[in-house]
């Protein structure tokens, strides 16, 4: 990348941070569309994104080790490492697209991700059948192989259940802890070493990061959580549909 580019994937970077600290997820769907509208490769994208959130969730699983069902959280690791996979041989695919072409892609996949979120509302239960564990860890490591965005799935599956938030946390900062070197390592296999330097500046900006937290934290707090979630999703599905459209219109011409 050059140096605008890095500028520009920095105030990604920082934004993505902002958003997820103000209404609690939203980092890669936010920054996956936005880092590959200024021009990074898809394989970088990801990389970028995983780096940037691992420190986080190495922090927080630290912090709420002893709310962690750590068993759980290693077989749901164990069956998102398959699924990446999966992904990032859809990823293979994808990548031999334009760019224009990539970019719908994502911006479908964003599109159907928000849907599901904003239609989803179960009612939390104290289990659920293993088959929803399966469906749910295979689904994120998937995605997480194939555009960076494999939070949703576990996000969506551990909300189910009645949970305190602490263990839910828990859970979610120890699996992607522990699953985001494996997506990396298996990332850099299939795509070589321009990966690892993507992950290397996912380092770099950890500060951005940061700050985008700082400044969101607050702004969560001052306009309410609900509220924040309704332009957030607004937000996304433009960038989507940003990103379908142009695909769509040059086809049809």
């Amino acid at each position: 990348m050059g140096i605008s580019e890095i500028i520009l994937a920095g105030l990604v970077v920082c934004l993505a941070g902002a958003a997820q600290s103000a209404i609690g997820f939203g980092y890669a769907l936010f920054s996956s569309p936005l880092l590959l509208w200024i021009g990074v490769p898809l394989p970088s994208v990801i990389a970028l994104i995983a780096t940037c959130s691992l420190i986080q969730s190495i922090i927080g699983a630290r912090r709420l080790r002893a709310e962690v069902p750590w068993r759980l959280a290693v077989a749901a690791t164990a069956v998102r490492s398959a699924g990446v996979i999966a992904g990032l041989v859809a990823l293979g695919m994808v990548n031999e697209l334009d760019a224009a072409q990539t970019r719908a892609v994502i911006g479908v996949i964003l599109c159907l991700l928000v849907a599901v979120l904003f239609v989803w509302r179960p009612r939390p239960v104290n289990s659920m059948h293993w088959s929803w564990a399966g469906v749910a860890f295979s689904a994120s490591g998937f995605l997480a192989g194939l555009c960076g965005m494999g939070g949703p799935p576990l996000v969506l599956w551990s909300t189910a259940h009645d949970w305190p938030a602490k263990r839910t946390r828990g859970f979610l900062f120890a699996t992607f802890a522990m699953a985001i070197p494996v997506q990396v390592g298996l990332l850099s296999l299939a795509f070589g070493t321009s990966v690892l330097r993507s992950a290397g500046l996912g380092l770099a900006f950890l500060p951005l990061v940061y700050l985008g937290a700082a400044v969101g934290l607050p702004l969560g707090n001052r306009m309410g959580r609900e509220r924040l979630k309704a332009v957030a999703y607004l937000v996304l599905l433009v960038i989507g549909i940003g990103a379908v459209v142009p695909a769509v219109m040059r086809h049809l011409g």
